[in-house]
């Protein structure tokens, strides 16, 4: 199926009349992939509960195709996480085959190279979840969000 976006693939197993689990719009490169997402995420309207995701992992990004794009084998998930303090986080995911740490590091470089540009001592906390997904996750605001 073919959207403005791209292509868009469908993963899981549709036997039995199982329904799809993701629908994942796809992209040349990187950077096409960020353009779409960054545009997405950054609207507040898209932001996600921290706590709530945590109480509920069907809330994840990683379990949502509206904050994936895939470029080849390259998964991208990213989204913009707030908690019940109101502070606010950035997080960028990315999963393939035999992709490490510092490959990914890599693909967040160009994945946000045109909206926002890494810094030199820009501190990101990565981590490495159960299903192989390597994020990388900062502060998004620069202090608590006042309601």
């Amino acid at each position: 199926m073919n959207s403005a976006r791209g292509h868009i693939l469908r993963s899981g197993n549709t036997e039995g009349g199982g329904a799809m689990q993701l629908a994942i719009h796809e992209h040349a490169t990187v950077e096409e992939a960020s353009t779409d997402l960054l545009a997405s995420i950054l609207t507040p309207a898209t932001w996600l509960s921290i706590e709530e995701q945590a109480a509920d992992a069907s809330l994840r990004p990683v379990q949502n195709a509206l904050y994936q794009r895939r470029v080849g084998p390259l998964r991208i998930c990213a989204c913009v996480e707030v908690s019940t303090s109101l502070e606010v986080f950035l997080r960028i995911a990315f999963r393939a085959p035999g992709l490490t740490p510092v490959k990914a590091a890599d693909h967040l470089e160009a994945f946000l190279r045109s909206r926002l540009p890494l810094t030199p001592n820009s501190e990101w906390q990565v981590e490495v979840d159960e299903r192989r997904w390597i994020h990388f996750v900062r502060r998004y605001a620069g202090t608590r969000l006042q309601a």
